[in-house]
């Protein structure tokens, strides 16, 4: 018995995925249920992550959904929920209050949903192999648009979202941690560990979430498994990538304050995922910036390499796109890691950071 949710501020996205989602539920053998968040007039608040979105009524998207609800007959299953303040642990918290069933899957919006999708996220949890599954997320490349491949690419081999190619290319295995935009899990943790924390405003709730039930239950498995994948729309230009990583840089900082109690920390500063501090560090010493800048491509290097390696044939990148890869791609971790960092120092050491970290601590 599965309740599947989506949470969603876009009706275009909204869309596409639910389709799908109701396709693969209507091939379901048990019993199911489809619950869609939808935010509708969005404020601002601590929460940057979200947009003002004023409800159009003469949109068509109630009537669409309406109509796939009749051709179904399965109006019943589905649970359309309209909620004005919104956020991603928010809506997913309401998703789960109202949720019914043993096992959760959460699935972002804007998802190409395959045929078998539901049935192999979810059997690991039924057979008792894992507690949760992290699914695979592919890029969607289309025909024409090079640059837009080229950058949904250089996100996916990064491991941008869900674990992109990256994850995918090193297949099905246990994982320590997981995030949502295709992950089933066992209701009964989520529910037991207090839900998604509102508190982190920017992001990363799905790896607190994470965190918090490896602390409590130390045994639990979490899988990821290629197989059970779906196909994302990626960030299309460069402004939106920046904002992405701005946003997600913020995230991380409000992930080390809840976990430092407030104090600011020398490793916090300092953390591996941060590009600032190596580079000032590095352009200060004779002879060493230049070592840091091979070293730092050629990681990426190796990262497109084991990506290259493993994927066994061209249907997911292109052939053509190999040449341009490894130029593109350490141009395109450079600006994300730059991005990722000043979104995380400028919460960090924001005038206001007492207070965000009163309101995560509290």
């Amino acid at each position: 018995m599965v309740s599947v949710i989506t949470i969603s501020n876009s009706k275009e996205k909204l869309l596409k995925t639910a389709e799908g989602v109701i396709r693969e539920c209507k091939n379901f053998d048990g019993e199911w249920e489809y619950i869609i968040v939808e935010c509708q007039n969005v404020k601002h608040d601590l929460k940057e992550n979200l947009k003002e979105k004023p409800y159009a009524e003469e949109d068509k998207f109630e009537e669409k959904i309406e109509k796939i609800k009749a051709e179904s007959g399965i109006r019943n299953q589905i649970k359309h929920i309209k909620v004005e303040m919104c956020g991603f642990s928010y809506q997913r918290n309401i998703g789960l209050k109202k949720s019914k069933y043993e096992i959760l899957v959460f699935v972002d919006d804007g998802m190409d949903i395959p045929e078998g999708w539901l049935k192999k996220l979810i059997s690991p949890i039924i057979s008792g192999e894992a507690d949760a599954v992290l699914g695979g997320v592919l890029p969607k490349l289309e025909e024409g648009k090079t640059k837009e491949n080229i950058l949904a690419l250089c996100q996916s081999v990064l491991g941008f979202p869900g674990g992109g190619l990256k994850y995918y290319a090193l297949g099905t295995r246990l994982i320590d941690s997981f995030s949502t935009p295709n992950l089933a899990i066992r209701k009964e943790l989520v529910e037991l560990t207090g839900g998604f924390d509102e508190k982190l405003v920017f992001g990363a709730e799905d790896s607190d979430l994470a965190i918090r039930i490896k602390i409590k239950f130390p045994n639990s498995k979490f899988l990821y498994k290629k197989e059970a994948y779906v196909i994302a729309e990626p960030r299309k230009n460069l402004k939106e990538i920046t904002k992405w990583f701005i946003r997600r840089g913020k995230a991380l900082a409000t992930l080390k304050i809840k976990y430092s109690n407030g104090k600011t920390k020398i490793k916090d500063l300092l953390s591996r995922e941060l590009i600032l501090p190596k580079i000032f560090i590095s352009s200060s010493i004779p002879l060493i910036f230049p070592v840091f800048s091979i070293s730092y491509v050629a990681k990426v290097e190796e990262t497109l390499f084991l990506v290259k390696n493993k994927l066994k044939s061209n249907d997911i990148i292109p052939k053509e796109y190999f040449l341009i890869l490894p130029i593109a791609l350490p141009m395109f971790k450079f600006i994300a890691d730059v991005c990722f960092s000043i979104g995380f120092y400028s919460i960090y050491f924001s005038k206001n950071v007492q207070t965000i970290q009163n309101f995560i601590i509290k």
